[in-house]
């Protein structure tokens, strides 16, 4: 049952993470285009305001629990070493680690990031990560 909890809690977490960088990447930077410059910084302040409060809070939620459901779903490296099962899970919890890494330095301690000032990356990590999330059951 815990296990259960704490995978609908990350679930739920990532989406509100993916959730914004969607929106940040795909909605946003579209309106940039269309909006005069006062009415875009206008959304984008109302934007950065919202999500200040909520999307740092599901990040911390959502690495806290990757880690503890990577323990849980990594088992035993068998006699050939790393099953493609572990290589795929290991592969996306670094990434998640480096996301989580970077997004709890840059909002909670304000390092800004040397490179990839931008969410373009973080977006791209997450699909990459949802999409290692379907076929690593598979292969």
């Amino acid at each position: 049952m815990t296990y259960l909890i704490i995978k609908i809690l990350h679930i739920f977490s990532v989406l509100i993470y993916g959730g914004f960088l969607f929106t940040d990447n795909l909605i946003l930077m579209r309106m940039q285009k269309k909006l005069s410059k006062e009415k875009y910084d206008e959304v984008r302040s109302y934007f950065k305001d919202f999500t200040r409060v909520l999307v740092p809070k599901a990040l911390v939620v959502a690495v806290i629990s990757g880690i503890l459901l990577f323990q849980n779903s990594f088992g035993s490296v068998g006699e050939n070493g790393f099953s493609n099962f572990q290589i795929l899970l290991s592969i996306k919890g670094i990434l998640g680690l480096w996301l989580g890494a970077r997004g709890i330095l840059q909002v909670f301690f304000g390092i800004q990031p040397f490179v990839f000032k931008s969410h373009i990356l973080p977006f791209i990590l997450v699909i990459i990560i949802v999409f290692l999330s379907q076929f690593m059951f598979y292969i």
